[in-house]
């Protein structure tokens, strides 16, 4: 069995061994439900105008039995102080963002505690901007599922963004911004995923700040350990149950 997952940054991270990954524990229990070996392809982008075709390129060479689409909180609830700079800035502030950017992006920034503590206090005072919106980011995904749902044979999967009474992310009002984003994605998808008649999931309840607390690494911005597995017995539950589901209605 082939799962292509189009994962987030949690998958990958480089703290853990894969065994302790989430999509791993996702793919051992779906083997075991299945009683056969999981193949699970990692992919990951943004849902921009190019993530349909590039999802639909994918959807033809790896021919999947599964595919788990994970929406990324990333895309449209973290608000970027460099991306602010680049937009609202001119050419400087195009030089701040990108060099930004590219601190941001490297491994040792992101999971350092030291960095991360640094980024938070000068997001209670800077400005910030999102990478998309929530209707960006749907009407993307939308495109995308379509393409997905033109090979019939496969169990299609969205994974919502779990709510949450607490982050770590910013101040308070940064916090209420963040999740009226989830609440938006989540009504826009819902409706979407109904129409495609495509099984969306996400927690049932908001997770407790201790949940949060408890489930992230020393830098508050990767899973540790334990968030891992509560997301990959989450996803491997799922998935074994759309397989079942799925076959029952062939």
């Amino acid at each position: 069995m082939r799962v292509l997952r189009l994962g987030t940054s949690n998958d990958d991270t480089p703290d853990l061994p894969e065994e302790q990954r989430g999509w791993k524990i996702a793919e051992q229990i779906l083997a075991d439900a299945m009683g056969e070996s999981v193949d699970t392809i990692l992919k990951r982008a943004w849902p921009n105008a190019a993530f349909p075709d590039m999802v639909g390129r994918w959807m033809d060479e790896f021919e999947p039995d599964i595919v788990v689409l994970r929406i990324n909180w990333f895309w449209y609830g973290y608000e970027s102080i460099p991306l602010w700079f680049e937009r609202h800035l001119g050419p400087v502030g195009r030089w701040l963002g990108r060099t930004g950017v590219r601190v941001g992006d490297a491994p040792w920034f992101a999971d350092n505690r030291i960095a991360q503590a640094v980024r938070r206090s000068l997001m209670r005072v800077l400005p910030g901007a999102t990478y998309f919106t929530p209707e960006e980011v749907a009407t993307s995904l939308e495109l995308t599922l379509r393409r997905v749902v033109r090979n019939e044979n496969a169990v299609v999967i969205v994974r919502g963004t779990d709510g949450w009474n607490w982050s770590p992310e910013g101040n308070v009002r940064r916090r209420m911004r963040s999740r009226t984003r989830v609440a938006e994605v989540r009504r826009r998808m819902d409706a979407i995923c109904r129409d495609l008649h495509v099984r969306f999931i996400y927690a049932d309840r908001p997770l407790t700040k201790q949940e949060l607390q408890t489930g992230l690494n020393a830098a508050r911005w990767h899973n540790n350990a334990e968030g891992e597995r509560r997301a990959g017995e989450f996803d491997g539950q799922a998935m074994a149950t759309a397989w079942q589901e799925s076959r029952v209605t062939a």
